[in-house]
């Protein structure tokens, strides 16, 4: 068996790659690595534990710190890695730093480099993500992406069609995978918020706190609020209170949280992962940002783009709140197999040499 490396940098990678883990470990000495980015139980291992995933051989332990210090960090430790595992491929998934120092340390090496989530693009420049990306993309020699539009942005940045693969979407393999147990008769609105543009501009934090308090007022429904540890420390720094009605509670496990999706009325979010896993479920949904990598959602109507501006802020909430969502059907079948089919059938030696 080909021995590869499959590799873990946050949450939301756990959760969008355990039903592949699961077939790749069919076919491949699969060796998982988990950056550390991310290393608070609620935040890492209760994932493992709940989607049964099994514990990564290495932990980089990379925690905290700029974006320059977690790359840097991350590359130097998975260097050491690559040269004494020697894998045939490496596996990246999507846009977050320990994706990036997976990636430059691997194409470093002339590793061939595997990305799932490629071809994404908000065209806001000024997000880490967008930036993480675009050099993913660039450095990968395989792009798995999950709709034919992502594939086609990357062929408009010049890369080559041969490079590229439509798979569909794997959240909709874990949402149809899990069975959820939370129940409130009580109305509630939900809200994530942790991204860069939002937690580190007090301008834009202190604007979605205000927003919510209106929100409130107006609705007079409960809003959970899934208090991130940047998040907290973030507002501790601005010295920001939430307003009333606003109930801050810690991050949860994914079945507790894609049960509280389900059950809410209305899910406020600044995340690319809760916005898809809304759309599967059929639930409202806004996202709390200037600019989104989510565009079908929003041509589908399954999701609002609110900007940051409060007024637009509360009509695009009125709005969200005012039509029925149904659960989206264009996010593909198979998603597993497929990556399994596409990367046996391809020889990535192949992708070394070859004329990007």
């Amino acid at each position: 068996m080909k021995k590869i490396i499959t590799c873990i940098g946050i949450r939301p990678d756990i959760i969008r790659l355990s039903q592949i883990i699961k077939k790749l470990d069919k076919y491949f000495e699969n060796i998982l690595v988990d950056s550390g980015q991310h290393y608070d139980y609620n935040l890492n291992k209760i994932f493992y534990d709940q989607l049964g995933v099994r514990i990564p051989e290495y932990n980089l332990d990379i925690k905290s710190g700029t974006h320059a210090t977690q790359v840097a960090r991350l590359m130097i430790e998975f260097e050491k890695v690559l040269l004494h595992l020697n894998p045939e491929f490496v596996i990246v998934l999507g846009d977050n730093n320990s994706s990036l120092g997976f990636a430059i340390a691997t194409s470093k090496l002339n590793i061939p480099l595997v990305h799932i989530e490629a071809g994404m693009r908000s065209k806001n420049w000024f997000m880490p993500e967008e930036k993480n990306r675009k050099i993913i993309d660039h450095l990968a020699d395989m792009n798995l992406c999950y709709l034919p539009e992502h594939k086609e942005n990357l062929i408009r940045e010049g890369l080559n069609p041969r490079r590229c693969w439509v798979i569909g979407n794997p959240i909709l393999e874990v949402v149809n995978a899990v069975e959820t147990t939370f129940k409130q008769d009580k109305p509630f609105y939900l809200v994530t918020c942790h991204r860069a543009e939002n937690t580190e501009m007090k301008e834009n934090l202190e604007t979605i706190l205000i927003f919510l308090g209106e929100l409130y007022e107006r609705k007079n429904v409960e809003i959970k609020f899934i208090l991130m540890p940047k998040t907290k420390n973030m507002m501790e720094k601005y010295g920001l209170k939430f307003p009333k009605g606003i109930n801050p509670i810690p991050p949860q496990g994914f079945i507790e949280f894609l049960g509280m999706e389900k059950e809410a009325q209305l899910v406020l979010t600044d995340s690319g992962t809760v916005v898809e896993e809304c759309a599967i479920l059929g639930t409202s949904c806004m996202t709390i940002r200037e600019s989104t990598e989510r565009i079908d959602l929003i041509e589908l109507g399954v999701n609002v783009l609110t900007g940051m501006d409060n007024n637009q802020m509360l009509d695009s909430a009125e709005l969200a709140l005012s039509r029925k969502v149904e659960p989206v059907s264009h996010y593909g079948k198979n998603i597993s197999n497929k990556i399994c089919n596409i990367l046996i059938g391809n020889s990535l030696n192949f992708y070394k040499n070859y004329e990007r």
